[in-house]
Parts: structure tokens; C-alpha cells; sequence
């Protein structure tokens, strides 16, 4: 019986890891591909009413207003670039039909391995 809980402890943990694993490589992909995720705190709900500073009573000094020519050179430093336009891929393109197949037979590969853990499970336990 104490060999039964050390495999199911063994096989517990092998799956925990592979499943953090895999959301941790999912998250990075998907960061790679459509960039940084945004946090929680950074996301502003217009539901939630906005902060104001007129409401708290703090001994803050008044900004002094800066001069023209400073006003030019912040506007263009907040001034971004747009980014660059993805490519279009068509539909009937070589490389697209080949990522297809290759997804395809990952899929495939995905499938028959997880059907063979699966039994190599059934079997230890």
C-alpha cells in the first residue's frame, strides 16, 4: 500500500508540472506574439470612478508652466510610432497549406501521446 501512494504522489506531481509547464510556455507565446499582457492593476474599468486629487488635502506644490519651447519637445517625446501593419497571408499561399499539415500532425502526435500515457497510467496503477 505505501508503494501505491508514492507512484500516485510521484504521478500527481509529474502532472502538476507538466501543466504549469505548459500554461507557462503558452503565456510566453502568446506574449511573443501579441506582446506584454497587461496586469490587473494597469487595466482601468470604466465602472470604477477615477481618483480625483482635488479631493485630498495635501501641501503639494503647484506646477510651475513650462515654456513653449519645452511644450514642443514633450508632445513630440509622447508622440509613438505606430506599429508596423501585419502581412496578409492568403489562404491558397505553400506556407499556409505546410503549417496546416505540420498543426495537423501535431495534433495527431498530441493525441496518440496522451493516449499513451494514459494507458501507460492504467497500467502502474
Amino acid at each position: 500500500m505505501k508503494k501505491f501512494y508514492i507512484r500516485l504522489l510521484i504521478v500527481i506531481l509529474c502532472i502538476g508540472f507538466c501543466i504549469f509547464f505548459g500554461v507557462d510556455l503558452a503565456t510566453r507565446g502568446v506574449e511573443r506574439i501579441q506582446g506584454p499582457m497587461a496586469s490587473d492593476a494597469a487595466i482601468v474599468r470604466p465602472w470604477q470612478p477615477a481618483v480625483k486629487q482635488q479631493d485630498t488635502k495635501t501641501n503639494v506644490p503647484t506646477p510651475k508652466p513650462t515654456a513653449p519651447s519645452t511644450m514642443k519637445e514633450e508632445k513630440a517625446k509622447e508622440q509613438v510610432e505606430p506599429p508596423e501593419p501585419k502581412a496578409e497571408i492568403s489562404k491558397a499561399s505553400g506556407i499556409n497549406r505546410l503549417g496546416n499539415k505540420i498543426g495537423e500532425l501535431l495534433q495527431i502526435l498530441a493525441f496518440h501521446t496522451i493516449k499513451l500515457f494514459v494507458a501507460l497510467f492504467d497500467t502502474i496503477t
